[in-house]
């Protein structure tokens, strides 16, 4: 299932890539999206979160009570018009469900906006994809929470 959403950010794309990689807001994000415990790992251009969210209550018969998440994503540098792309790598500890895309990130003005584009498969015969269906509004939100405490990081508001 093909999962896209777009961000906007009030800060330059190199702003925005060092947000992402600090592990202020990489804990933030977690915390946000419920996770129960997690880890976080960053560099100049890339970040890594092993998170446990408590699962939805569709998939606790096959995950138990909570999803154990591991995502990864890295940046490339910035070409000549200060776009960048980037990979988003995200597996489920136990699942046979995964989801890889892109990042398009882009200067608009004193914005950035960052789009992702992603395939979310769940690979279980007969009821893969109505878990994807059912799935998708809540890999969604994980993925908006994103811009919301983005927002408060670029305001000052995290510690």
């Amino acid at each position: 299932m093909q999962i896209s959403t777009r961000h906007t950010y009030h800060a330059d794309p190199q702003a925005v890539v060092e947000m992402m990689a600090d592990k202020v807001w990489l804990a933030a994000v977690a915390r946000a999206a419920g996770a129960v415990r997690w880890q976080v790992s960053a560099s100049s251009a890339s970040s890594h979160v092993l998170a446990e969210v408590p699962a939805p209550d569709k998939a606790k018969p096959f995950t138990g009570p909570v999803l154990k998440i591991d995502l990864t994503i890295a940046w490339l540098p910035p070409n000549h018009h200060g776009n960048r792309e980037g990979r988003i790598q995200v597996a489920i500890e136990g699942m046979p469900a995964s989801m890889g895309g892109t990042g398009e990130m882009a200067p608009l003005g004193a914005l950035t906006e960052v789009d992702f584009n992603a395939e979310f498969r769940i690979n279980l015969p007969l009821i893969g994809r109505g878990m994807e269906a059912a799935a998708a509004p809540y890999v969604r939100r994980v993925i908006d929470t994103q811009q919301q405490v983005g927002n408060d990081y670029l305001a000052g508001k995290l510690a």
